[in-house]
C-alpha cells in the first residue's frame, strides 16, 4: 500500500463525522463529547469524555470560564449575581467577585480570575481566548480553529506544527496530535502512530514512546526484545488475539488495545477507544465516551 493510500484509509475510518456536533451521537449533556467541531453543544462542557450541563449557578462554568446572566466562575463553579463568591470575598456582580476577578480588575487569589472569558495576566484579569491572546483557565480558546500552544497563547490550529486543536484534532491524515499539544506528521517508522493506533505498510504502534505511541517499521526490531515487526506484530506479542508485548510495548496492530493481557480489537461501537498520546480515537461516526468506550 502506499503512504498516500495508506493515509487516505487512516482519515476515511478516523475523522470523527461533523455531525457529531448537531447531536445525533455526541455533544449534548450526558452524552460523548464530539471528536470535532466543538466537544459540546452550548451550554454544555466537555469532563472525562462526557458533555455536561454548564453556566448556571451551581453547574460547572463553561468553556472560557463562561457562566450565565452576570455569574461568577470561582473555583471552576458558576456562582449566580448577588450571591457571595466561595473562598474568594466578595459578592457577585457582572462576574466580578467585590474589587476582583471582573475585565481589567485586578486578580483574586491565587491568580484567579471570575469574569467570563478572562484569565489573570501581569496581575490583571484580560481578555483571553481569541487569537494572539493569552489562553483561557484549563487551556481553552474561544473558537475551535484556535489551538493554546506551548506559550500560553491562543494560535491557528490543526496544521503542521501547529497546536493541535479541541480535543487532540489535527486537520490533516498524515498528522496526530503529538505528547507536545503539537500536529506531528505520523505513520512512518520512528513517527507518531496515526488515530487508531495505525503505522504504514505493516508497522507496528509501539506503546512505550516516551512522548506518546511511536511507529516500528516492518523487518525493524520492536523495543524491549519483544521481536520483530511484521504485519503489525511483534514476533509473538501485539498482534489482534495475541498476548500484550512486555515492558510498556502493549499491542501494536492497527486498532488493538491490551485487555487483559490480550490485545482486542478497538475503535468500534461499544469496543475500547484506541489509545494516542493526547486524545484516544474510534472510527468514523463514533465518539469516545464514558469509560473509554466508542459510542
Amino acid at each position: 500500500m502506499t503512504r498516500f493510500a495508506f493515509l487516505a484509509a487512516v482519515f476515511c475510518a478516523a475523522l470523527l463525522c461533523n455531525s457529531c456536533s448537531s447531536g445525533h451521537n455526541c455533544g449534548g449533556p450526558g452524552q460523548a463529547c464530539c471528536a470535532t467541531g466543538t466537544p459540546c453543544n452550548p451550554n454544555a462542557l466537555c469532563r472525562n469524555n462526557v458533555c455536561i450541563a454548564c453556566g448556571g449557578a451551581g453547574e460547572a462554568c463553561c468553556a472560557a470560564t463562561t457562566c450565565a446572566s452576570g455569574g461568577c466562575c470561582a473555583n471552576d463553579i458558576c456562582v449566580s449575581s448577588s450571591q457571595t463568591c466561595p473562598v474568594l470575598t466578595g459578592t457577585c456582580s457582572n462576574g466580578s467577585c467585590g474589587s476582583c476577578g471582573g475585565q481589567g480588575q485586578a486578580c483574586c487569589a491565587n491568580n484567579a480570575c471570575t469574569a467570563s472569558q478572562v484569565a489573570c495576566s501581569g496581575g490583571s484579569c484580560v481578555t483571553c481566548g481569541g487569537a494572539g491572546q493569552i489562553c483561557c483557565p484549563h487551556r481553552t480558546c474561544t473558537s475551535s480553529n484556535l489551538g493554546c500552544d506551548g506559550n500560553e497563547t491562543c494560535q491557528q490550529c490543526g496544521g503542521a506544527g501547529q497546536p493541535c486543536c479541541s480535543r487532540g484534532v489535527c486537520n490533516d491524515s498524515a498528522f496526530v496530535c503529538g505528547g507536545s499539544n503539537t500536529c506531528v506528521q505520523c505513520g512512518g517508522p520512528g513517527q507518531a502512530c496515526c488515530a487508531l493506533t495505525t503505522c504504514a505498510n505493516g508497522g507496528c504502534c509501539d506503546q512505550s514512546g516516551a512522548n506518546g505511541p511511536i511507529c516500528v517499521g516492518s523487518g525493524s526490531a520492536c523495543p524491549a526484545a519483544q521481536g520483530t515487526c511484521s504485519n503489525g506484530a511483534c514476533g509473538t506479542c501485539g498482534g489482534l488475539g495475541s498476548p500484550c508485548c512486555h515492558n510498556g510495548v502493549d499491542c501494536t496492530a492497527p486498532r488493538s488495545v491490551c485487555q487483559n493481557n490480550v490485545c482486542a480489537q478497538c475503535g468500534g461501537a461499544g469496543q475500547p477507544c484506541c489509545p494516542g498520546a493526547v486524545v484516544d480515537t474510534c472510527l468514523a461516526g463514533l465518539a469516545c465516551g464514558p469509560g473509554d468506550v466508542c459510542h
